[in-house]
């Protein structure tokens, strides 16, 4: 697996913002022949999206962060903390990484691919392409199912309150995990060096 590097990983988080969002655009006009306006702004209240998103992302961030640092998933803990490590990103490589693929993914596979094939197939999808379904890696896809089920979860919040309220949620949760793995790799130097 070749790890990208910041300037790669810079690259790759606009092509996500812009190409995804370019394609799911695409799919709620064209395929969908819904009016892009309303699915990108409709729903609830914008402030209720954002404390739902607020609410789910740091629900299952917290959940998620438990669940990796149990002892059975040790190894995908070093899978993540070693990636975090190689790019060594700062607090606003986080941020932006996190904003591009909030917006990008969330417009894509919630607002562009979950209307055609339903919550769930949209969910495993979008996993199965972040290959955390390895069948030859079974922790890492029982962290997989997990985070299907956190994609399910960004799909209800789409169907149910807004664009917005996935897109905060998917955002939240990975500034918090990339931070949270971010200050382990940390921890864990500094531990080995003491």
């Amino acid at each position: 697996m070749v790890v990208p590097d910041k300037r790669r990983l810079y690259y790759l988080s606009w092509l996500t913002l812009f190409g995804m969002s370019a394609f799911g655009a695409l799919l709620i006009i064209y395929v969908q022949k819904a009016d892009l306006q309303q699915v990108l702004t409709g729903g609830k209240r914008h402030y209720l999206q954002v404390v739902m998103g607020l609410f789910f992302g740091s629900l299952t961030a917290l959940l998620a962060v438990v669940l990796i640092n149990g002892r059975r998933f040790r190894t995908v803990r070093h899978f993540f903390q070693d990636l975090i490590h190689d790019i060594n990103p700062t607090l606003v490589n986080i941020v932006f990484y996190s904003l591009c693929a909030g917006v990008g993914e969330e417009i894509l596979f919630r607002a562009g691919i979950q209307p055609l094939i339903g919550i769930w197939p949209a969910a495993i999808i979008f996993v199965m392409l972040h290959g955390y379904i390895n069948p030859s890696n079974l922790n890492l896809t029982i962290y997989g199912c997990f985070l299907v089920i956190i994609c399910a979860g960004f799909g209800y919040l789409f169907k149910f309150f807004g664009l917005v309220s996935s897109v905060v949620a998917h955002f939240v949760y990975d500034v918090a995990m990339f931070s949270v793995l971010k200050y382990s790799v940390r921890a864990t130097s500094a531990e080995k060096q003491s």
